[in-house]
C-alpha cells in the first residue's frame, strides 16, 4: 500500500503534465509555451520532494512500519532510487559543463576584430548581453552558443569563409537571441531534469518541444530584428546543403546549435520563405488558457491531497495523526 501511494501521486503528477501539454495547441505566445514546458519539466520534483519529505516525516510511525517487508522496502527504494537518479543526472550536467568549457577554450581562438565589432554592434542593437566570439578550425558548418554567465558564439572558419556580410550578420543575430533569451542555462536546466525523470514520457515531450521551438522563436525573432528573412533563409541552405554531421563535442547537448545532424531545416527555411501570416491578437484567448492551466493545476494538487489522504486512511494512518509530526 505504501508503494502504491508513491506509484499514484507520480501517475497523478504526469497526467496532470500530459494535461498542461496538451493546452500548449492553444496558446500562440512562445514565452507562454515555453513557461508550460518548463513547468511540466519541473513538476516531477513535486513527487521527488513528497516522497522525500514523506521517508523523513512519517518514518517510524506504527502505522507505517507494519506493513510486509516488501512493501516497506519499495517505499524507500521508491524515493531514495529517484534521488539517486537526481544526482547522477545533475552530476553528469556538471561534467557537461566542464567539458564544453574546455573544448571552446582549446578548440577556438578569438575572433579578428570586424567579426567581434559586427557582434558586438548587434548585441548592442537586439538588448542582449554581449558575447565573445571565437572561430575553430573546421571545414563543416557549426555556430552554437554556450556559456552560462560569460556567453561564447563559436563560428568555424567554414561559416566564415562560405557566409556573405548579411547572412552572417542574420546567423550572429540568430545566436544573440539565444544569449537575449538565456537559451543556454535554460536547455542544461531542462537536460538535467530530462534526464533525471528520463522514466516519465511527458519529460521527453516536453524537452523535445522545447528544443525544437527555441530554433524557430530565435528565427522569427532575427528576422525581426535584421528584417532580412532571404539572409537567415539562404544561410540555412548553404548549411543543409554541407552539413554532413555535427562534431562529437556538440552532441553533448548542452550547446545552442545554428542547426543539428538529426533534424530537418527544411521546415525552417519554408517558414522564413513563407509571407508573415496576418497579425490577430489573441490575448483574450490566452488569458482563457492560462486560466484554464491554474485551474486544472489547482484540481491536481487537490487531488493530490485527496490521494494521500484516502491512502493514509487504508493503512490505518489518521492524517491529523500524521501532520502532527510536522509541528
Amino acid at each position: 500500500m505504501h508503494f502504491l501511494l508513491g506509484i499514484s501521486s507520480i501517475a497523478l503528477f504526469t497526467f496532470g503534465s500530459y494535461l498542461a501539454l496538451r493546452l500548449l495547441h492553444n496558446i500562440g505566445s512562445w514565452a507562454q509555451r515555453r513557461s508550460v514546458q518548463c513547468f511540466v519539466l519541473l513538476v516531477p520534483l513535486a513527487s521527488l520532494g513528497l516522497g522525500l519529505a514523506g521517508l523523513h516525516h512519517f518514518s517510524g510511525r506504527a502505522c507505517l512500519t507494519s506493513a510486509p517487508v516488501w512493501d516497506s522496502m519499495l517505499e524507500l527504494a521508491l524515493p531514495v532510487g529517484m534521488g539517486l537518479i537526481m544526482l547522477g543526472a545533475l552530476g553528469f550536467g556538471v561534467l557537461r559543463l566542464a567539458l564544453m568549457a574546455r573544448v571552446i577554450a582549446s578548440r577556438g581562438v578569438r575572433a579578428g576584430p570586424d567579426l567581434q565589432s559586427l557582434a558586438d554592434h548587434l548585441a548592442e542593437r537586439l538588448g542582449a548581453t554581449r558575447a565573445q566570439v571565437r572561430l575553430c578550425a573546421y571545414d563543416r558548418p557549426l555556430a552554437l552558443t554556450c556559456g552560462m554567465f560569460r556567453p561564447t558564439i563559436l563560428l568555424s572558419t567554414w561559416m566564415v569563409g562560405h557566409l556573405d556580410h548579411r547572412e552572417l550578420e542574420a546567423v550572429l543575430a540568430h545566436e544573440l537571441q539565444h544569449v537575449a533569451r538565456r537559451d543556454y542555462p535554460v536547455m542544461w536546466l531542462a537536460t538535467v531534469l530530462r534526464d533525471a525523470f528520463f522514466y516519465l514520457p511527458t519529460s521527453w515531450a516536453a524537452y523535445r518541444q522545447l528544443a525544437g521551438e527555441k530554433e524557430l522563436v530565435c528565427d522569427d525573432l532575427a528576422v525581426g530584428s535584421t528584417h532580412r528573412p532571404l539572409a537567415l533563409a539562404s544561410a540555412l541552405t548553404k548549411v543543409w546543403q554541407d552539413a554532413v554531421e555535427e562534431p562529437k563535442f556538440v552532441r553533448l547537448g548542452v550547446a545552442q546549435p545554428l542547426f543539428r545532424a538529426d533534424e530537418s531545416i527544411n521546415g525552417r527555411i519554408e517558414r522564413l520563405l513563407a509571407p508573415p501570416a496576418p497579425t490577430i491578437s489573441r490575448q483574450p484567448s490566452q488569458a482563457s488558457k492560462l486560466r484554464t492551466s491554474m485551474t486544472v493545476f489547482m484540481g491536481l494538487l487537490l487531488l493530490e491531497a485527496a490521494n494521500i489522504t484516502l491512502m493514509l486512511a487504508l493503512m490505518g494512518c489518521g492524517p491529523v495523526l500524521l501532520l502532527g509530526r510536522l509541528f
